[in-house]
């Protein structure tokens, strides 16, 4: 399926310098001319002739911030920009005219010669009077922060001048000044004049101009960006299956001059382009009709028409339509993007002022680029799926369209609706379901940076050795953009059972009903493991998906991402002892422990050297068929009594004490780490850090308890788990002589580098120096009770 991107032109691949050139100069022949209001009295006007000299004249008439106020409230052509410009002028010179004259103005017909020599004739009868205050009167501010225009924005900005100018001249004043009045073909005419210049206005309209002489600032048109550059970044985005279109508010001569001087044109496709006169002959459409609506942007057609050609009606553009992207630099481009339905993303090469970029930014486009020669490696990045898990918690809606567009990139899918479901467990994963066709259906992935793994998702593997599986429909294994889709499972999961449990909340199970489950589920997976374990050699275990969830993530650089060259901030009543604010991962790394009164034998810098020796992926073990992050999270309760499981994305064959890490360590201990804010509100973490002959050393008292459906979870797992799977590997002669350092070193990686804890935002300093001190414990000997559960057996073990 293709994706197709819609550019506007101006501001984004060609510059609209020539097209402001020819707004100041249609203003400074419409105040100077004696064809027109010649608010001087001259005798004659001539044309400026060279690039240079049309460009000071220019915004000497009409500033350039001015142009871009007006690009700002989603004036996009512009026609609409000079015809907002001459607009507010005339209506300030009419107001200077004195009440008793204003009667031969009337009715007001700007557009006519007659109106016009009536004009000239006013302001020449006041001219001593009005030459002194032209200069103020011309150059001020134009007048859309107050009333009738405060709030408004796009084209109705134009249709309230008549109210304007009712309100200052004291007239009532209707079809003058709005954008269907014949003033603005006039003022568009007279611009044409100066853009196409003498020769190609005469060839293109079939008479001279007006005015003789006009170069035509067509002819002194440069590109935005260098022409190489813009060539690179068309074809590159070619080369990645996109199709290119464009919207644009050029009619379809002067679009395509620029293009073809640039070598450009080919790399768009006919089929989706839609210029002014796309606009011009649909709302001719419309007014035989009898509808006024204009469809110039911000109205979304012209994207609508770029992406499959369809017509003006309501019900035309209210057809369902596929996820697309709009590039554009202004207001209008944005929001009417947004309103067709695309993705947007603003280039701020073309919002010259800072007014212009706030005003633009305002339109909260979904993304943000400087100019567009940087839109391949932004949509490279968005095609990774860690874009939209980041996303879903911060802006669900945006994070829906973009997967949605994901979908119908990477999938061929085109969806109905697409509706993530945040939950906190989704850590390093997102979910939800789409609905196609009537159908509806449920998607996972599992995002892992820097991803050592060649597939993800081995369901049949899990389902032939007997677990109870939901098998996906479809399986999509990129890297970095690993995708799971399955039926709808109507099953509650197990991780929203055990936290309704755990607070009060209502609850469709009991505690009993959540333990008994868990019996079941260590009874089979024990003999799950028994039916498929044998001896893997080192070559083949180093290939195990799971390892990417501990040995990769300390190597991989997400432990450097997370903590190296950081700062931990401490508690302030470690302030007041120490006069210290913070101390740096590295020292940390160097630091003893005492935890509740219990002084910890090994530093967190050499529990890592510790793990990242002893968790090596290349080691002979006993290995099994396994999930390998069977957490709550991934488990459905089935007929409340089965554990149904999903998600197996870091399934296959691994050693035994492996496979059981995470979900010990999740389906008990983490609660923080899923609800950090809740937790920090009833939790009391006091840190001491003393300096000391023997190097710096840490005190941490905390008040962190299990909750009791979390300890009866683990003493379930350890009684019918973990017991006997030690007995059997004993029996076997599998078990490792280190087997507690094992599985130390693998609990440690769970609350050190699931999450980063210095992500301050999420993360508050009571709960970081938590996830840090579990880290430390776990490393060392193990939480409290577990270490004393396993007592017993780990004796018969030694």
């Amino acid at each position: 399926m293709k994706t197709l991107i819609v550019f506007d032109l101006d501001g984004v691949i060609t510059s609209e310098d020539a097209y402001w050139d020819a707004a100041g100069l249609t203003l400074h022949e419409l105040l100077y001319s004696p064809r027109y209001w010649n608010v001087t009295g001259q005798r004659g006007y001539e044309p400026v002739t060279g690039a240079e000299e049309s460009r000071l004249l220019s915004r000497s008439t009409l500033p350039e911030e001015e142009i871009l106020l007006y690009k700002a409230l989603a004036l996009n052509s512009n026609w609409d920009t000079c015809y907002a410009a001459v607009c507010w002028r005339l209506i300030a010179l009419l107001e200077q005219v004195l009440p008793a004259h204003r009667a031969l103005l009337l009715p007001l017909r700007p557009w006519e010669a007659d109106w016009l020599a009536r004009l000239r004739s006013v302001l020449a009868t006041q001219r001593a009077a009005l030459e002194p205050r032209l200069g103020t009167l011309l150059s001020g501010t134009p007048p859309f922060a107050g009333a009738p225009f405060s709030g408004i924005v796009g084209l109705e900005l134009l249709n309230r001048y008549d109210a304007y100018a009712s309100a200052r001249l004291g007239l009532r004043i209707e079809g003058v000044f709005s954008r269907l009045s014949p003033f603005w073909d006039f003022c568009r005419s007279l611009f044409q004049e100066w853009y196409l210049g003498e020769e190609l206005y005469s060839r293109t309209y079939g008479h001279p101009p007006a005015q003789a002489g006009k170069p035509g600032c067509i002819h002194f048109e440069r590109p935005l960006l260098p022409p190489e550059a813009l060539r690179e970044t068309l074809d590159a985005l070619r080369a990645a299956g996109y199709v290119l279109g464009l919207a644009t508010g050029r009619c379809s001569q002067e679009a395509t001059l620029p293009l073809q001087a640039y070598d450009l044109l080919s790399r768009f496709d006919p089929e989706h382009v839609c210029t002014y006169d796309a606009v011009e002959a649909a709302e001719t459409e419309l007014r035989r009709a009898g509808d006024t609506t204009l469809l110039s942007k911000p109205h979304p057609f012209q994207f609508l028409y770029a992406l499959d050609r369809r017509g003006p009606s309501a019900a035309e553009l209210a057809r369902p339509r596929p996820p697309f992207i709009v590039v554009g630099d202004s207001s209008g481009d944005i929001l009417g993007g947004r309103a067709a339905g695309a993705l947007t993303v603003a280039t701020l090469s073309g919002a010259r002022s800072q007014e212009a970029r706030q005003r633009l930014l305002a339109c909260a486009p979904d993304f943000v680029i400087d100019d567009v020669c940087r839109l391949p490696s932004l949509l490279a990045e968005v095609e990774r799926l860690e874009s939209i898990q980041r996303l879903q918690f911060e802006d669900r809606a945006k994070a829906e369209r973009l997967l949605r567009w994901w979908f119908a990139r990477q999938l061929d899918l085109l969806p109905e609706q697409v509706t993530l479901t945040p939950r906190p467990v989704s850590l390093n994963s997102f979910n939800g379901t789409y609905e196609q066709n009537g159908e509806r259906y449920f998607f996972k992935t599992h995002v892992e940076e820097q991803s050592a793994l060649s597939e993800y998702y081995h369901a049949e593997l899990l389902r032939d050795a007997g677990y109870n599986m939901v098998l996906p429909l479809r399986v999509v294994r990129q890297e970095g953009r690993q995708m799971v889709i399955y039926p709808l499972v109507q099953w509650p999961v197990m991780f929203d059972l055990m936290r309704a449990v755990e607070t009060g909340a209502p609850c469709p199970v009991t505690a009993e009903i959540l333990v008994a489950a868990e019996r079941r589920a260590c009874q089979r997976l024990l003999e799950i493991y028994r039916r498929t374990g044998r001896l893997s050699s080192a070559e083949e275990h180093a290939t195990a998906p799971i390892h990417q969830l501990f040995w990769h993530r300390l190597t991989g650089g997400r432990l450097t991402r997370f903590y190296r060259g950081q700062s931990i901030p401490l508690p302030s009543s470690a302030n007041a002892r120490t006069g210290q604010s913070e101390i740096g991962f590295e020292d940390l790394l160097r630091c003893r422990w005492v935890v509740n009164g219990e002084q910890q034998q090994r530093t967190l810098g050499e529990l890592l050297e510790e793990a990242q020796e002893r968790l090596h992926p290349r080691q002979a073990a006993l290995t099994v068929i396994g999930h390998g992050d069977a957490h709550f999270g991934n488990i459905f309760l089935e007929h409340e009594r089965d554990y149904l499981y999903f998600d197996p994305a870091f399934a296959g064959r691994h050693a035994v004490l492996l496979d059981i890490v995470k979900p010990l360590y999740h389906n008990v201990f983490a609660s923080w780490m899923y609800f950090p804010q809740e937790t920090a509100q009833g939790l009391t973490v006091r840190v001491a850090l003393h300096h000391g002959a023997g190097g710096e050393w840490i005190e941490v008292m905390h008040s962190y308890q299990l909750a009791p459906i979390r300890q009866a979870i683990l003493i379930t797992k350890v009684q019918t788990l973990l017991r006997p799977l030690l007995s059997w590997l004993k029996e076997e002669g599998a078990l490792p002589a280190d087997w507690d350092r094992l599985l130390a070193l693998a609990l440690l990686c769970c609350p050190l580098l699931t999450i980063n804890l210095l992500d301050h935002g999420r993360i508050p300093p009571a709960v970081c120096w938590l996830g840090l001190t579990q880290a430390v414990l776990l490393g060392n000997a193990g939480l409290l009770p577990w270490r004393t559960l396993l007592e017993s057996e780990a004796e018969d073990a030694s």
